[in-house]
């Protein structure tokens, strides 16, 4: 970006905080539960990557992602600086065709996987099953829910569309009501293993998407450990690129 002019920074990435697969296992922590009900505080989509949502300017934009080929009278590299530096983290990688390495690094692929195996995991029976046995459990505490979606969105203290639609000011959260269900809720998981069985439903079909796609996922692999080791070698002044 400087080649060209333009004293483009991302912002500083941050640890990543955010507890894994949390939504996949369908858990929910009882002590937050009985502190502030649903409401899981300070849990935003920049815990779980560490990096900070940015916005720039669209020259940079058009830079960045090659959407000019010249800019500033120099040249901008194909795909743009993100491609160019890409090739460089891509660089070594082993059993990797020149067309990966040389191209931009698909962040959203393995995520892209995660989705299609919760998409196999959510038609399972098991998942159903379990849901029935939770909403069996709530009954018996005197929560009347089908299942842990319903009780989450509830709309006495959940956020709606409808809500957004006519400008309704923002609803209480932490009620006693809203606590005396979440701490149920949280009970009833515990009592029927429903984290456990989703957890087993999810491995087994992920596991499915991982045999399918065994040989490109292998490629990632291979990529993301030379993005690392040559990531480590820019930081240290050892690996540079010449524009």
């Amino acid at each position: 970006m400087r080649h060209v002019g333009l004293d483009f920074r991302f912002p500083a990435v941050e640890p990543v905080t955010d507890l894994r697969n949390v939504d996949l296992l369908g858990w929910l922590d009882p002590e937050k539960a009985k502190k502030s009900g649903y409401l899981q505080e300070g849990r935003h989509p920049d815990e779980m990557t560490g990096v900070p949502s940015y916005s720039i300017p669209d020259d940079e934009f058009y830079v960045l992602y090659g959407k000019v080929r010249r800019f500033r009278g120099r040249t901008v590299p194909p795909g743009g600086c993100m491609a160019k530096a890409d090739a460089l983290l891509n660089r070594g990688a082993r059993g990797v065709a020149p067309a990966d390495a040389d191209k931009r690094f698909d962040e959203d692929e393995v995520p892209r996987y995660v989705d299609s195996a919760a998409d196999l995991a959510l038609k399972d029976p098991r998942i159903a099953a379990a849901e029935r046995e939770w909403s069996d459990c709530m009954r018996s505490e005197g929560f009347d829910y089908r299942s842990t979606d319903q009780a989450a969105g509830d709309r006495r203290w959940a956020a709606t569309v409808n809500d957004d639609s006519i400008g309704r000011s923002p609803k209480p959260r932490g009620t006693r009501a809203e606590i005396d269900t979440a701490v149920a809720d949280a009970e009833c998981r515990a009592e029927t293993g429903y984290s456990a069985v989703r957890r087993t439903v999810h491995v087994e079909a992920q596991n499915r998407v991982i045999d399918r796609n065994r040989a490109r996922l292998d490629v990632i692999r291979s990529l993301n450990q030379a993005r690392l080791a040559n990531s480590a070698k820019v930081l240290h002044g050892t690996l540079t690129l010449s524009w």
